[in-house]
């Protein structure tokens, strides 16, 4: 039987219990996993299929993108993937929350039905954020690095506007991290969802992020320990593509990706569902001492 923490916990305390609960959960939720990575899969098969065995240079990348209805069809794919994707996803967190709590399950694909409009809605307003976020960055980037190139160099400037750029991605997809969360177990609405995950984060940006880089630093480690061994008869294999990006690369490609996504995303959900209770904590916490000053 897993134990939530009542009371607010330490990064380390919080990595470790959502390992531990991702284990505790792996059996019921490697399946839902694989077919996250499969759906995941769907626009590198796409994209294969039309690339074909000849290398993804630019030139035939330009040639792509001028083809009949590859944007659109590509896009369709995409909004394809979100849909199925939030699906399997709600899934995914309402078993986590049924393996923390150890509550049975009861009429899963109808409830993960119920918020399907709500998170597909709150993923597509979440992708907007960013992306203005990002060009807003690349604007203030480019300003700030031509100020710094005009004295340290044209590579100064280009370092800057990385800077710029990933450090607003950073900061986005980490307020934003919980709106799933905050729709499938909390029952918010899309524009409440983000504003509730901005909420949990606010004062506790650094502990989230944390917890964030730890798990994606021991996934890097794991995935580098699996793939060593493998390195070799993949590159024999594809000895023939010179090294080149092709239709035939970026599917082995894919296919890694998704025995990835099957085998990580039960615990990386595991994780970021301990910090999200955790983090509700801290703000219930938070709340107390105002809520007494008012009365």
């Amino acid at each position: 039987m897993f134990q939530l923490d009542t009371t607010p916990q330490q990064p380390g305390r919080l990595w470790s219990r959502g390992l531990a609960l991702g284990k505790l959960g792996f059996g019921r939720l490697f399946g839902p996993a694989a077919l996250l990575g499969l759906i995941g899969l769907l626009p590198t098969l796409y994209f294969a299929e039309r690339l074909g065995d000849a290398a993804l240079t630019r030139k035939r990348l330009l040639e792509l993108l001028r083809s009949p209805h590859f944007v659109a069809d590509f896009l369709l794919v995409e909004l394809l993937v979100l849909v199925c994707a939030s699906f399997v996803n709600a899934l995914i967190i309402r078993q986590v929350e049924r393996t923390a709590t150890g509550t049975a399950a009861s009429h899963e694909l109808r409830y993960a039905l119920s918020k399907l409009p709500a998170l597909v809605l709150a993923g597509i307003l979440a992708f907007v954020t960013l992306m203005v976020g990002l060009l807003i960055a690349a604007l203030v980037g480019g300003v700030l690095g031509a100020l710094v190139g005009a004295a340290l160099g044209h590579g100064a400037a280009i370092v800057i506007t990385q800077v710029c750029v990933f450090a607003a991605m950073a900061f986005i997809m980490v307020n934003l991290l919980f709106f799933q969360f905050a729709i499938v177990l909390d029952s918010k609405g899309p524009v409440a969802a983000l504003n509730h995950s901005c909420a949990l984060v606010f004062h506790n940006w650094w502990r989230t992020f944390l917890v964030l880089l730890i798990t994606v630093v021991v996934v890097v480690l794991c995935a580098v320990v699996v793939m060593l061994p493998l390195s070799l008869p993949l590159s024999v294999w594809l000895h023939s593509l010179d090294g080149a990006d092709s239709g035939r690369t970026l599917l082995v490609n894919g296919v890694l990706r998704l025995v990835g996504t099957a085998v990580f995303t039960p615990f990386v959900v595991a994780i970021v569902y301990v910090l999200y209770r955790d983090l509700k904590v801290r703000r219930a916490t938070r709340s107390v001492p105002t809520a007494s000053i008012q009365a």
